[in-house]
């Protein structure tokens, strides 16, 4: 599954944005919500990781998964959470067992399409983690655990989008968001959407985006407002 989310940010919001050091953060539906932080663009750049700028792209390929577990409490508020297992690669429509000793199973075809399953037979209710193929988190099960039988995992093709202060990749999402947007999308689908100089989100892009010159002429007014390397 390829799929592409182009963000646009408004020149003004850009700069306020940088200026609060916030970061620009997506992530991913499983089952009924979004809990995990799983990319990010932070508002200075770092090695591997460019910081955000007047266009965004998030390319988004996910054709198959990693299932992990934590026996650590996974409670509101907390930043980070700890794998209690060694990841197992696994694909929609396939299933695994947990066993007792925290191992998993081999993954095997024969589940539902949709769904990644998780037979779990480990006592005390581990927090089932759904990752994507190298290892990132993207959804943890914050609220009860599983109990013993069938979890299932329903990665959704909806994402969601917005501004914070910083947090590590893969951490908890904090409840107290301020604005986000959810982006639903299809297979093979780019969809674009624009957080604005009002600090709004809009679908679509800009009424005149900028050409490249122009949005390499914006990324050094603004490096330099902020005293950063253009």
């Amino acid at each position: 599954m390829s799929q592409q989310i182009v963000v646009y940010i408004e020149e003004e919001q850009l700069k306020a944005q940088k200026d609060n050091k916030y970061s620009l953060y997506l992530a991913k539906k499983v089952n009924s919500n979004f809990t995990v932080i799983w990319k990010s663009k932070g508002p200075v750049a770092t090695v591997g990781n460019p910081s955000y700028q007047y266009r965004n792209t998030f390319d988004i390929t996910t054709p198959s998964f990693m299932v992990n577990y934590t026996n650590d409490p996974v409670q509101e508020g907390a930043v980070t959470f700890t794998s209690g297992g060694r990841s197992l690669a696994i694909s929609t429509g396939q299933t695994t067992t947990l066993d007792a000793n925290g191992i998993f199973t081999p993954a095997r075809n024969g589940g539902v399409s949709s769904d990644v399953l998780i037979n779990n037979l480990l006592q005390a209710n581990p927090h089932e983690i759904l990752q994507d193929a190298s290892g990132n988190n993207i959804w943890v099960n914050r609220e009860s655990g599983m109990n013993i039988g069938t979890a299932t995992l329903t990665p959704k093709s909806e994402y969601q989008l917005w501004f914070g202060n910083i947090q590590v990749t893969g951490s908890l999402i904090a409840s107290n968001l301020s604005k986000l947007i959810v982006v639903s999308m299809l297979d093979g689908q780019t969809k674009t959407v624009t957080y604005d100089n009002s600090g709004n989100w809009v679908t679509g892009a800009p009424a005149n985006p900028l050409s490249e010159k122009e949005v390499a002429a914006l990324h050094a007014r603004v490096a330099k407002a902020l005293g950063e390397p253009a």
